[in-house]
């Protein structure tokens, strides 16, 4: 039997694949959506996780959804276009965090090179896992382990349990401050097996380790994410554009 979120799935990914959202379109919101086939938000939501994870669609807050293909990618996984902070944010939001320990740390020579902080640094980590909602059957998509300023751990800690979203807008919330920079770094490695199991992936096996610095006003980096993402469960988009008026752009160069 076909659920009510696969259903308007299938409708969508119709729609879209003969040409009545074309490539470059906004989907109707999610309000118009549940209107349109008489269900739920909550059900759109889980239809718009579908379409995001084959590709067919990206979401961004305060700018709707976008249809980005006409076919699904044959990929699995969750795939993420991150262009601002809000973005970082709109993943947190829809993905579910999985707490798997709350540790105080103090940051020993490797780890001060893995975060780029100094030696001796005290740091508040929360280690968990990160599942793609209603798919209790799917491996995670990724490891992660967050390590958030030791100067704000008591009223973080007493907050961990009841956040959803991700920890850098609870570090706003109780520092009082704005993240205005994140410093992503991504890199090709294999999977660690002190998280292996946990990940449902063998040790050894490809993934990709991303690494993400927040930074808070006026300065200062007040946590640092490490995230370890199986191959396939995981897939990165960016899009690059030339300036207007690039002498490079052929529309600008002289004619003979």
């Amino acid at each position: 039997m076909e659920t009510r979120y696969a259903y308007v799935a299938r409708l969508l990914t119709e729609a879209i694949a003969d040409g009545r959202y074309p490539v470059g379109s906004l989907l109707p919101n999610e309000h118009d959506l549940a209107d349109q086939f008489a269900v739920s938000r909550s059900t759109v939501r889980a239809a718009m996780r579908e379409l995001q994870n084959s590709g067919l669609i990206s979401r961004r807050k305060s700018a709707g959804t976008r249809v980005e293909a006409a076919t699904a990618s044959p990929a699995s996984g969750f795939s993420q276009n991150l262009e601002s902070i809000e973005a970082v944010q709109q993943f947190g939001a829809e993905t579910e965090r999985h707490v798997q320990g709350v540790a105080d740390i103090v940051a020993d020579a490797d780890l001060a090179a893995a975060l780029d902080c100094q030696p001796g640094r005290r740091w508040l980590r929360v280690s968990f896992l990160r599942r793609i909602p209603d798919t209790p059957e799917a491996p995670p998509i990724c490891w992660t382990d967050v390590y958030l300023d030791a100067d704000y751990a008591e009223p973080l800690r007493e907050r961990i349990a009841s956040h959803s979203g991700i920890f850098g807008t609870l570090l706003e919330a109780v520092s009082g401050r704005r993240i205005v920079e994140i410093r992503q770094s991504i890199r090709a490695v294999g999977v660690p097996a002190a998280c292996a199991c946990a990940l449902q992936a063998e040790p050894g096996s490809h993934a990709l380790a991303i690494r993400r610095q927040y930074f808070l006003s006026p300065h200062g980096m007040a946590e640092v994410s490490l995230s370890i993402h199986p191959a396939e469960r995981y897939s990165y988009q960016s899009v690059l554009k030339r300036h207007a008026g690039d002498p490079s752009d052929p529309a600008d160069m002289p004619r003979a």
